[in-house]
């Protein structure tokens, strides 16, 4: 059940919006050199992308500079692996390192070497087993398996062989089925879907593979992309994309939404280039891309208006010891369905979502926050304004609401605040609890 006000209603009507993620090119007071062929990688635990490597005017180097959402600074670390070109740098989530695979040394010929970035210096792995030395290969971190995946490659020829890394060891993984041998592809981790995308290559055609983290599945997704190499590809966690990025000749944006590709049209767009490399930078929430271009540029993908959902205020309780609470794994993101929990209610009940444009000002109340005890709740407060009311069925102790969010383009930006609520006739004279309250800052994908 929904009970609307004619003017929030009509919000909901207005016309679509198009995409609001879009690149800007910064201006950094420091910079490498206009490197391409490097790799990239963000470090969590210090809040740093790293870039390591790549080629400049012929030469192949084996710098290491440190992004810090701002500017570039070169770090000066005691261990330095060699110089090389078309390597992999990944980001190892459950140990907090960085990985670095291969590539081409200075003196041409294929690295098989392994090293670490712990924040502060690389490290010099000796494992007893090891993928074997090649370029032009990729690798992404894979939660399921809490592993690092390297794939594929070129060592004289084209390679289909897939690895993981556990901080210790290498470790083949013999699959039943795999996408075919190739070099200069790229993959990341699909949050949706599960697993690892990874799309086209050298000499390939515009094929998109899932690995599950068993075996290689090929996709055939409704949306595809032209065929590529050289391309970089990373996962947005907080729009649960992956974007990709980059090609030979090829200017155009693409991004994974976990069962196709959606080519997007950002207001900006680089130039096209190849070997170029992203990061995603988890704190910021933003894709970082640099170099691969005649001069150093250092670009930031980022939404316009990011979605967010902060909680405040306090319920009051019932027939239940403590108070209901809303909380939510979802962003509210423009077109898509935004879901919050309210718990603890009482089991099987009705729960109740109030919402609206305001947390300071009610129509029927006043003032906000206001107190609910002049209709027989005493100790309970009204936080937002009721502009709709929906009603739906808890499961168990847990009542879910589900809001479809229009795209909209007159809701970019904007606040919706709302507040649950719930039927517990032994509560008080009006039967009903209230949770704390919720502002939804709406953003645009």
């Amino acid at each position: 059940m929904r009970i609307a006000r004619p003017l929030f209603a009509t919000v909901l009507l207005l016309a679509p919006l198009a995409a609001q993620t879009d690149w800007t090119l910064l201006s950094p007071a420091a910079s490498p050199i206009a490197f391409s062929a490097h790799a990239m990688a963000y470090h969590l635990p210090t809040d740093r992308t790293v870039l390591f490597g790549g080629t400049f005017g012929g030469v192949r180097y084996n710098e290491t500079w440190l992004w810090d959402g701002s500017t570039w600074t070169q770090a000066t670390p005691v261990n330095v692996p060699p110089a090389r070109v078309a390597h992999t740098l990944c980001y190892d989530e459950a140990r907090g390192k960085l990985v670095l695979f291969g590539g081409i040394p200075a003196g041409g010929g294929y690295l098989g070497d392994t090293g670490e970035w712990d924040g502060v210096d690389w490290t010099q792995m000796t494992p007893a087993t090891t993928p074997g030395p090649r370029r032009s290969h990729t690798m992404a971190y894979l939660p399921s398996r809490g592993t690092s995946i390297l794939w594929g490659g070129y060592n004289g020829t084209d390679l289909f062989d897939t690895w993981e890394w556990d901080g210790v060891a290498w470790t083949q993984i013999v699959t039943a089925s795999s996408p075919a041998g190739r070099r200069a592809t790229d993959m990341a981790w699909d949050p949706v879907g599960g697993g690892l995308i990874l799309f086209s290559g050298y000499q390939q055609g515009n094929d998109t593979w899932r690995f599950t983290g068993t075996t290689w599945q090929q996709v055939l997704p409704s949306n595809v992309p032209p065929a590529r190499f050289d391309h970089s590809m990373v996962t947005d966690t907080a729009r649960g994309r992956i974007v990709m990025v980059g090609g030979t000749t090829i200017a155009d944006q693409w991004e994974w939404n976990g069962t196709t590709w959606l080519q997007r049209t950002p207001a900006t767009l680089p130039s096209a280039r190849s070997d170029t490399y992203l990061a995603y930078d988890f704190v910021r929430e933003e894709v970082l891309m640099f170099g691969s271009s005649p001069t150093a540029e250092t670009w930031r993908y980022a939404p316009t208006v990011r979605a967010s959902f902060a909680t405040s205020g306090v319920g009051c309780a019932g027939s239940l010891p403590n108070a209901p609470v809303l909380t939510s794994a979802d962003r509210p993101w423009l077109g898509e369905t935004f879901t919050v929990d309210i718990a603890p209610v009482p089991a099987n009940t009705i729960g109740l979502m109030l919402y609206g444009l305001s947390d300071t000002f009610s129509a029927t109340f006043g003032a906000l926050p206001a107190s609910l005890a002049v209709i027989g709740m005493p100790g309970c407060t009204l936080q937002v304004d009721m502009a709709l009311v929906d009603a739906f069925f808890a499961n168990g102790n847990t009542a879910t609401w589900n809001l479809a969010i229009p795209n909209a383009a007159a809701l970019l930006g904007g606040t919706i605040y709302c507040q649950g609520a719930a039927l517990d006739l032994a509560a008080n004279p009006f039967g009903f609890i209230v949770a704390d309250h919720g502002a939804m800052l709406l953003g645009g994908k």
